[in-house]
């Protein structure tokens, strides 16, 4: 698993709890900014890349508003 600056990842050993972005990638060790990570919100950490689960998007596709990447709900396509 190659391990980009972006991506989104989570902990092996709390998946449920825990999302982070990948700010750097020497070739071992990764280095995450946490989203949801409990007391460590908004933290720096290094871990090796066997530790980390890579999540199916990327940050730069996560939406920033609550309405955003919803589509069309809630609009009407007829005019």
């Amino acid at each position: 698993m190659a391990l980009s600056p972006g991506d989104v990842v989570s902990l092996l050993t709390s998946p449920d709890i825990t999302k982070g972005v990948v700010l750097s990638n020497d070739g071992y060790f990764i280095t995450v900014q946490w989203i949801t990570r409990p007391s460590m919100q908004g933290k720096v950490t290094t871990h090796r890349e066997a530790d980390l689960y890579k999540l199916a998007y990327r940050s730069s596709s996560l939406p920033t508003t609550a309405t955003e990447g919803r589509g069309a709900e809630g609009t009407s396509a007829e005019s």
